[in-house]
């Protein structure tokens, strides 16, 4: 089993450097970590944690708590942060809370405050007073915090919803499409407070941004409310379809979403991207792989995991250290495939 001395020396490094960048420590230059991260894959080492406990009070282990794990976006987050974790010799803990309050609570206060160093947090229902009272004192990052002021309790690393979704916009314009819908979400949720910080209020925002840039109206009827869930996505479009409500384009407010909408255009002989251009969001391995491949604005889940953890380690080596919650967005890019290629 391959210890700190054989990483150091296979990195060219000391045993302290070593142990300082697996840890995720900000003094560790992002070059030197990365020989360090190397050095310790191709080597296979794993850290003890019983012994790291026992000399620190820390168990290595970090908790993630996302909201459906049966879906793929809220998956591969969970994925990428785990591959992250383990790049630093750590270990995660992924829990399932299915957007439920009850089990929200029971994560922070059984999972996060007993067992975990601290928790990457995808909050839905739980508000940020009681995500901080139920972590017990232990460092929390928020993932699209739900409830995101301009004075933060908890550092948070945001998707990139309203660059991303005026860029998803531009190319469908810049395509030709003029009659564009929005799939996901509601329209007036535009004007609703409450919902401001909320990942479909965040994402709409941008797209009216694109409209207003381009001299475009939108419609109230043009934004279609659905769940994110592909199989009843694919109904509403159906219904959609069979009342002669037609669009030349259509945002989706998720990679999911764009799935269940291109099999409800097939239900009804439309094609994509021919009758119906359509783009969605978040960059899932499934959108590469569906017929047709489908154009999307695809999260760095790389870079998210990367500032999540980062964030995290930060809190957790310097609990003594005062400094006020940051707020980071993750990287994206414009990828477009067949369900938006250009028309003859």
């Amino acid at each position: 089993m391959a210890t700190v001395k054989d990483v150091a020396a296979a990195a060219g490094v000391s045993q302290a450097t070593v142990s300082y960048a697996l840890r995720g420590d900000s003094r560790i230059i992002p070059s030197t970590a990365k020989k360090v991260f190397e050095a310790a894959d191709r080597l296979h080492y794993s850290t003890n944690l019983s012994a790291r406990s026992l000399r620190s009070g820390k168990n290595g282990i970090i908790g993630v708590a996302i909201y459906e794990l049966d879906m793929p976006y809220p998956s591969q987050i969970s994925a990428a942060i785990s591959q992250e974790v383990s790049r630093r010799g750590l270990q995660t803990i992924v829990q399932q809370t299915s957007s439920s309050v009850q089990n929200e609570i029971s994560v922070l206060a059984n999972v996060t405050s007993q067992l975990c160093d601290g928790t990457i947090f995808s909050p839905s229902k739980v508000t940020n007073q009681g995500i901080k009272a139920l972590a017990g004192g232990k460092p929390v990052v928020l993932l699209d915090n739900s409830e995101l002021s301009s004075h933060p309790l908890f550092d948070t690393v945001l998707s990139p919803c309203e660059d991303g979704a005026e860029t998803a916009i531009n190319h469908l314009i810049d395509i030709g499409c003029r009659h564009i819908g929005i799939i996901g979400t509601r329209y007036d949720i535009a004007s609703d407070a409450s919902a401001a910080s909320q990942v479909a209020y965040r994402r709409l925002s941008g797209c009216m941004a694109a409209f207003r840039k381009a001299g475009i109206s939108l419609d109230p009827h043009d934004v279609i409310e659905t769940s994110w869930r592909p199989e009843e996505v694919r109904s509403v479009i159906g219904n959609m379809t069979a009342e002669g409500r037609r669009y030349d384009g259509l945002f989706c407010m998720t990679d999911s979403i764009a799935l269940g909408t291109i099999r409800g255009l097939a239900d009804y002989g439309l094609r994509s991207p021919i009758d119906t251009a359509v783009i969605g969001f978040d960059g899932i391995h499934e959108g590469e792989l569906a017929v047709p491949s489908i154009s999307t604005i695809a999260v760095d889940f790389e870079d998210l995991a990367a500032k999540a953890v980062n964030l995290l380690m930060k809190r957790i080596l310097h609990p003594e250290d005062e400094y006020s919650p940051v707020v980071e967005t993750a990287r994206y890019s414009l990828v477009a495939r067949e369900s938006t290629a250009i028309r003859e």
